[in-house]
């Protein structure tokens, strides 16, 4: 006598070869009608899962808890656009809010649906899901380190300039996969300024790329101006009237210059030197070379430039004894001028 299992498993291949010969024997409106009862079925057993012990309510009240927290981030971020006019603080507090609104969202759904599983249970599943995104998304997973590593030191913030390769912009948004940057200098403009285009960088390139910052702690860097005067001229008034007109520039940024260096020593092994302005003096082919070194506003530069410049060209104005000096080429035809050269030497 075969028990009941044994006749299943006697009859199974009968099944198998039923079925077969009923799909090669239906017409195509037969095995679409077939199929479409398979997807009715699915759904259906799809939709008893969903609603089986509680999990429409659930799935209800989640919505709900997505549509206050969504209202409340609206108006908290309506709150700061128009209490809080400092535009970095504004940004800064308004991230603060679409973080918070993720987080609690999230929060929110783990709570409600994930009640009934272990601890255990979830941890796999968190472990594979990391696994296979750390995998599939390689990129994305550094750009997120990036962004940790942005966020807990400091030198890159909103507002700093930096210099990564040979993109060179001011610091607008720092997100969680990219960092949004303002163009500055070329290939549009000459000098360090806006460009007006919006550059995108991903947070990964700060883990293996050399960045150089300016940082908003002290925003502040060191520059040149080269001017080169005749031997004729008077190069040490010369020199007074550029150290003149650089000093009197230099006290206007004095106080924001020792509060920067004073953050930056409490923050870094920095030591504060001299940050007066000085001239220093050079013989050059075709004159004196008087070079300036003097500090300014990393995003101010080229107005000092032009400041220094005219400064300069007007003092210099007023000195008949001081002439700018530059390079002289004298071209001779074969034949003239053998009264101003020289006698070839004898033997």
């Amino acid at each position: 006598m075969l028990s009941a299992g044994r006749w299943r498993a006697l009859a199974a291949p009968a099944h198998i070869a039923y079925a077969m010969w009923t799909t090669i024997t239906q017409t195509p409106i037969e095995r679409a009608q077939e199929q479409a009862s398979q997807v009715e079925g699915a759904v259906g057993r799809i939709w008893a899962a969903i609603t089986s012990g509680g999990a429409l309510e659930k799935l209800i009240v989640f919505t709900i808890i997505w549509l206050a927290l969504y209202g409340l981030s609206r108006l908290i971020r309506r709150g700061i656009d128009a209490h809080i006019d400092e535009i970095t603080r504004r940004h800064q507090l308004r991230k603060v809010v679409s973080y918070s609104f993720w987080i609690a969202l999230i929060g929110a759904g783990v709570v409600l649906f994930a009640e009934r599983l272990a601890l255990a249970d979830i941890g796999t599943i968190l472990g594979l899901i990391a696994a296979a995104v750390t995998i599939a998304l390689a990129d994305v997973v550094r750009s997120l380190a990036g962004w940790i590593y942005i966020n807990s030191r400091r030198g890159v913030e909103i507002g700093s300039r930096i210099q990564v390769e040979n993109l060179i912009g001011d610091v607008i948004d720092i997100g969680l996969l990219k960092t949004t940057l303002l163009e500055v200098g070329e290939p549009l403009v000459y000098a360090m300024q806006s460009t007006g285009r919006i550059v995108t960088v991903p947070n990964s390139v700060f883990l293996n790329k050399n960045v150089v910052s300016s940082a908003t702690v002290n925003p502040l860097v060191w520059q040149e101006i080269q001017v080169l005067v005749t031997f004729e001229s008077d190069w040490k008034r010369a020199r007074e009237i550029i150290q003149n007109v650089a000093t009197e520039l230099y006290e206007d940024i004095v106080p924001d210059l020792r509060a920067g260096f004073k953050k930056l020593e409490s923050e870094y092994a920095f030591r504060l030197g001299s940050t007066a302005p000085i001239v220093y003096t050079e013989i050059a082919d075709s004159g004196v070379m008087l070079t300036l070194r003097n500090l300014t506003p990393v995003r101010k530069r080229r107005a000092t430039v032009d400041q220094l410049s005219t400064g300069i060209l007007d003092r210099f104005a007023e000195e008949p004894t001081i002439e700018f000096a530059y390079p002289t080429y004298r071209a001779f035809r074969l034949g003239e001028g053998e009264d101003v050269l020289p006698p070839p030497p004898a033997g």
